[in-house]
């Protein structure tokens, strides 16, 4: 697991910087200029956490329908996602014991790739709309200075990793039809529904 993977570790930060404050003014309550250091180091991280928590804008997400993949951008972090559809699975079908050949084949890709994840999902829409029952990739990367770059090194790992999923997929699912999964599938699912500003 990456660092930017791991959403506690803003508070493991702010305790580390807290802790090494305590400690300065435990053992060396005389030294004045590394305790303003310490308490500045502190109160900076206090007051950007704080604006980060307060003002958090809303991801912008990107469509790309050549590739069929979902990027999601945020103040920090970029993620990219593509899935496939089991379409036409009968009502009772057992679809744990295929799916391990899925898992199977997706651990050897990111085994030698890493920073992959697989997602199973079931989503049932409002309404009168049809379950759908598939597996998303996602590949995840900080955002730095030009965020389409990291998007497009994403899209590069991500492609090969669709296309074994999708290859495995058909192999262990012979008898159910996989189609590719729509812009709104892939938002249900990495969103989890949530309003994004979206730039197809």
């Amino acid at each position: 697991m990456k660092l930017h993977d791991i959403p506690e570790l803003k508070w493991m930060t702010l305790t580390v910087f807290l802790s090494v404050l305590l400690i300065k003014f435990y053992y060396a309550p005389t030294d004045i200029l590394g305790l303003v250091i310490s308490g500045a180091a502190v109160g900076i991280f206090i007051v950007v956490l704080s604006l980060l928590l307060t003002n958090v804008p809303k991801p912008d997400v990107f469509w790309d329908k050549e590739r069929s993949l979902a990027a999601i951008l945020r103040p920090w972090t970029i993620e990219v996602s593509s899935a496939r559809l089991l379409s036409s699975v009968p009502i009772g079908i057992d679809l744990s014991h295929s799916g391990q050949k899925v898992l199977q084949s997706m651990y050897t890709r990111f085994s030698d790739k890493a920073g992959g994840t697989l997602v199973f999902f079931i989503t049932r829409p409002k309404g009168n709309q049809s379950t759908k029952i598939g597996f998303l990739v996602r590949r995840r990367g900080l955002r730095l200075w030009n965020g389409m770059l990291m998007v497009d090194r994403l899209a590069k790992k991500l492609a090969v990793d669709t296309l074994i999923l999708e290859r495995s997929m058909r192999a262990s699912y012979p008898h159910l039809p996989v189609e590719v999964a729509k812009f709104e599938d892939i938002l249900k699912v990495t969103t989890g529904g949530l309003e994004t500003h979206a730039i197809a």
